[in-house]
């Protein structure tokens, strides 16, 4: 648990903002981590909806408990989910945060998402939470490699059959960036 618990902030962005998670983004979430083309170069298991209502409740409870989690972000028109962005692991004592995030296909390519690392970043820097953010990419995840480097994260290595994707062993990068690297425009 934090020292100094905050509460998660809803945070503007141009046509989004994060916001937290809610019980009732349920049924989006689950709508869009269907689709195949947005979890095939992830480490997600097959989707469910008890699986997806237990991500809810578990960003719930760590925000609640005073520590970084996963924010919704949803658009600013209709409040609408269309993905997560936070972080899904935070070690208070070694001062670290594993970024992660997944986006609705339809909104793919539109800056949306390397406005809301940039907003999950400046919050995570600013507030003191961390002097590290890490995420972990498969390889052949060319997008998410992308947005991570635009965001000033640098490639730290190969992970040699890291997590097992759709049954088979994949390699994953980690990317990290210290708080001493950040910059808070984005490239």
């Amino acid at each position: 648990m934090a020292d100094n618990p905050r509460p998660p902030p809803t945070i503007d962005l141009d046509a989004a903002r994060l916001r937290p998670l809610r019980a009732s983004d349920a049924n989006a979430l689950f709508g869009y981590l269907r689709d195949p083309g947005v979890t095939a170069l992830t480490s997600y298991p097959t989707i469910t909806q008890p699986m997806v209502e237990a991500m809810i409740d578990r960003s719930l409870t760590r925000w609640t408990a005073g520590e970084p989690s996963k924010w919704g972000v949803a658009l600013q028109d209709g409040d609408q989910l269309v993905g997560t962005c936070g972080f899904n692991e935070w070690s208070q004592t070694h001062r670290w945060a594993e970024l992660a995030f997944d986006l609705a296909r339809a909104h793919w390519g539109q800056g949306l998402m390397r406005q809301a690392v940039a907003a999950a970043l400046h919050w995570a820097y600013t507030n003191d939470y961390v002097n590290r953010v890490h995420a972990f990419v498969r390889v052949d995840n060319a997008r998410s490699e992308r947005l991570l480097q635009r965001s000033g994260f640098q490639r730290e290595g190969r992970l040699r059959s890291y997590r097992i994707c759709h049954g088979e062993p994949h390699d994953f990068y980690v990317y990290g960036l210290l708080r001493s690297e950040w910059s808070e425009s984005p490239r």
